[in-house]
């Protein structure tokens, strides 16, 4: 696949069509195998709740998504970056880059006090891409309580 910036187009979703149903259904796979694939009606509640965004780049399909959640807290408005994923046929041609730097001008928009992320170490092309767009790693603890869904 050859794509190039001009071709990229970063879009929000603001509706839930059977192309974005399908480009989830390609997508959470490969960013998550054990997680089950978001139906229409889950799609429709993420982006119905208020400070969910979620952005998809399309090139001329879906080929990648990310979710920015904002949040208010006594200490100001602040963003973390969720769920970054590109098409395995689209790796490597700019389209994480756009879909995260869409992200933070949005969030800028919003004035938000920072924007938080994570990324397991053994992605290495996706940690360069962050700190080449401003993140940096921070010394802290990530701790994560997993919830039975029975």
């Amino acid at each position: 696949m050859q794509i190039d910036d001009a071709m990229i187009e970063i879009k929000q979703v603001e509706e839930i069509t059977p192309d974005v149903v399908n480009a989830f259904s390609v997508l959470i796979p490969q960013l998550s195998p054990d997680s089950d694939i978001p139906t229409q009606e889950y799609l429709e509640q993420l982006i119905s709740i208020s400070g969910n965004y979620v952005f998809v780049a399309v090139a001329p399909q879906i080929v990648g998504s990310l979710t920015l959640v904002v949040m208010q807290t006594p200490s100001g408005a602040k963003a973390w970056i969720e769920d970054v994923v590109v098409d395995s046929t689209a790796r490597g041609l700019g389209v994480g880059a756009a879909l995260v730097a869409e992200a933070i001008d949005f969030a800028k928009r919003l004035h938000v006090s920072s924007i938080n992320l994570t990324s397991r170490p053994d992605r290495v092309s996706a940690n360069k891409l962050y700190q080449r767009l401003g993140f940096q790693l921070r010394d802290t603890n990530v701790y994560r309580l997993t919830i039975d869904k029975d």
